[in-house]
C-alpha cells in the first residue's frame, strides 16, 4: 500500500485510545508494510491514562518503538527520514508517534489527523520504514 492510500482511509476520525491514536496509527503502517507491530505487546489499553502509563514505564514513546521493532530489521534511520518512515516527534510540548510524509509529519492529535512540519532539533527518533 502507498502511504497516501493509507493516509485516504484515516478519514476524519476521532482520536480514540488503543484504537486510533498517536501509536497505533504509525505501527498499522508498519504492519501493512509487512513489518513487525511494534506495539503489539502493549495494544488492548482502553484509555489515556493506560496509553501514558505504558509510555512512562517504558522511558518515553521512543522506548516503546525501539522495543518493539528490537527484534527485527528496523531500526533507526540515520539522516533525514524519507516518505513513510516512523517517527517520534515533539509537537506542542508533547511527544507524538507519526509518519513521515515526504514533507511534514503526520500525527494523530485530541482531534484527529494533524500535519506538522517540524524543526530537526523536536525529531526524537526515526525508524527506517520508509523505501528508498
Amino acid at each position: 500500500m502507498r502511504l497516501g492510500d493509507y493516509l485516504l482511509t484515516l478519514g476524519d476520525r476521532q482520536r480514540e485510545a488503543g484504537v486510533h491514536d498517536c501509536a497505533t496509527v504509525p505501527a498499522d503502517w508498519a504492519v501493512l508494510l509487512g513489518l513487525p507491530d511494534p506495539i503489539a505487546a502493549w495494544r488492548g489499553y482502553e484509555s489515556e491514562d493506560e496509553a501514558q502509563a505504558i509510555i512512562r514505564e517504558a522511558g518515553g514513546l521512543d522506548a516503546v518503538f525501539d522495543a518493539g521493532f528490537a527484534s527485527s530489521a528496523v531500526s533507526r534511520r540515520r539522516g533525514d527520514p524519507i516518505e513513510g518512515d516512523i517517527g517520534v516527534i515533539r509537537i506542542a510540548g508533547q511527544d507524538a508517534a507519526s509518519i513521515y510524509t515526504g514533507r511534514r509529519w503526520i500525527f494523530v492529535g485530541n482531534r484527529g489527523i494533524g500535519f506538522a512540519t517540524v524543526a530537526p532539533h523536536h525529531i526524537i527518533a526515526v525508524w527506517a520504514t520508509g523505501h528508498g
